[in-house]
């Protein structure tokens, strides 16, 4: 991040705790999570409310409530009963999301599971859960009026399952904690899964910004007991019985891992307080995935894992876009070039303005040639989000788009230490 830009964004963090409402003004320390289902197809998108529960952890941020980093596919707002003020807001993603741009979504409808989770509130409020049209417009889908005694709110019973601290350097409300979760780790490979755990948090912590701050970083390690050991991998007709129901193959794509038993997921992590889950599969299969502000999921044991598993996690706790392509954009449905894609990493230029372009040193060819790539840093490269033509990324290579890359673009590093700085400073 650029001293300036740097500056300015601690000046607004800043800004907005002096003048915006405290923590205990409106919440108690526990957090409330909302299970629902995300029902459609290519042109729909509908939510049905399944159940609201209260978990006994809250650890995510505790200032700067009322605003966000305009991340994500979709946005919830909390709007206090008696003012009507906003008093918290927070953007997702979602798998459903990404289904509705795929081949079978033009042809059926399917509900997935989804989950939220917010502070639990001390007094009614509304929730409203609303979609992304394109870079600062929305989409009411969802208002639902929440009052925090309503007896069939349920609380979360924890499972049994151990927990072990793989990193703790401070207390939860000043940290990015992370809930690494077992997946096809039978009882037998429990010592497996916390040295697995504890190479991920090593690996993770090697890369900047992470590293710089690494103080700032919780990683707990639930050692969730699957029947069977591996994952399932349905284009072997492979399926076993796991904690979370992970399987490769997600959408047809034989590296895609992915779990939809999302309630369960949070039923694991709710062990600990968190800001981001982390499933760890027990497999030697390449392949991962990441949804922003839900789950990283990451095979463990394939060579590859230690540039896998940092990629996947950009996605989910930052935000980031894919920055590779094809050469036949076969994902050609995924981004619509004609607006401004809400990642920060990737731009269509409709509104470069916001994204790195005060970042790019003036002279600079908009796009900027392959054959510039020694020389030129941060560029305007043309291919990311899966389109060769059309999308373009801020550097040559980035751990976003290789897995020979050794790190984050420095764009990429900044995301990520924003959304740092975002739920640990006060």
């Amino acid at each position: 991040m650029s001293k300036p830009t740097f500056v300015l964004f601690l000046f607004l963090i800043c800004c907005s705790s002096f003048f915006g409402q405290q923590y205990s003004d409106f919440f108690i320390d526990k957090a409330c999570r909302i299970d629902f289902h995300f029902c459609g197809n290519s042109i729909l998108t509908a939510i049905y409310l399944d159940k609201i529960k209260q978990e006994p952890f809250w650890g995510g941020r505790r200032a700067h409530l009322s605003n966000d980093l305009n991340l994500g596919d979709f946005r919830f707002h909390l709007l206090d009963s008696i003012s009507g003020k906003q008093i918290y807001i927070d953007g997702f993603s979602a798998l459903f999301h990404e289904w509705q741009s795929t081949p079978e979504a033009q042809k059926t409808s399917k509900s997935f599971e989804q989950t939220i989770q917010f502070p639990y509130p001390k007094n009614a409020v509304t929730l409203i859960i609303e979609k992304r049209l394109d870079l600062d417009h929305w989409q009411e889908l969802f208002r639902y009026a929440l009052s925090p005694t309503d007896k069939l709110i349920q609380q979360t019973k924890l499972t049994d399952v151990p927990v072990k601290i793989i990193t703790k350097t401070v207390s939860s409300e000043k940290a990015i904690d992370i809930a690494v979760i077992a997946e096809g780790y039978a009882a037998k490979d429990q010592q497996k899964f916390y040295k697995d755990a504890q190479r991920l948090a090593e690996n993770l912590l090697t890369h900047e910004p992470f590293t710089n701050y690494k103080n700032r970083i919780n990683i707990y390690a639930i050692a969730a007991v699957s029947v069977d050991s591996g994952v399932s991998m349905p284009q072997k007709s492979v399926w076993k019985n796991t904690a979370v129901g992970s399987h490769f193959f997600t959408f047809y794509e034989p590296r895609y891992l992915t779990t939809t038993n999302s309630f369960k997921l949070r039923d694991l992590a709710a062990l600990v307080p968190y800001d981001a889950i982390y499933v760890l599969a027990n497999t030697k299969t390449y392949g991962g995935g990441g949804i922003y502000n839900f789950y990283a999921l990451t095979a463990a044991d394939n060579k590859l894992a230690t540039q896998v598993t940092v990629h996947e996690f950009g996605h989910s706790f930052a935000g980031l876009a894919d920055e590779y392509f094809y050469d036949n954009d076969v994902l050609d449905a995924t981004y619509d070039i004609k607006k401004e894609p809400w990642e920060p990493n990737i731009t269509s230029l409709v509104q470069f303005d916001r994204k790195w372009e005060s970042r790019v040193a003036e002279g600079t060819a908009v796009p900027t040639p392959k054959s510039d790539s020694i020389k030129i840093k941060l560029g305007v490269f043309e291919g990311g989000g899966y389109l060769k033509k059309g999308m373009y990324r801020p550097s040559f290579d980035c751990r976003m788009r290789t897995n020979k890359a050794p790190e984050f673009c420095s764009v990429c590093q900044q995301a990520v230490e924003r959304m740092i700085l975002f739920l640990t400073e006060e």
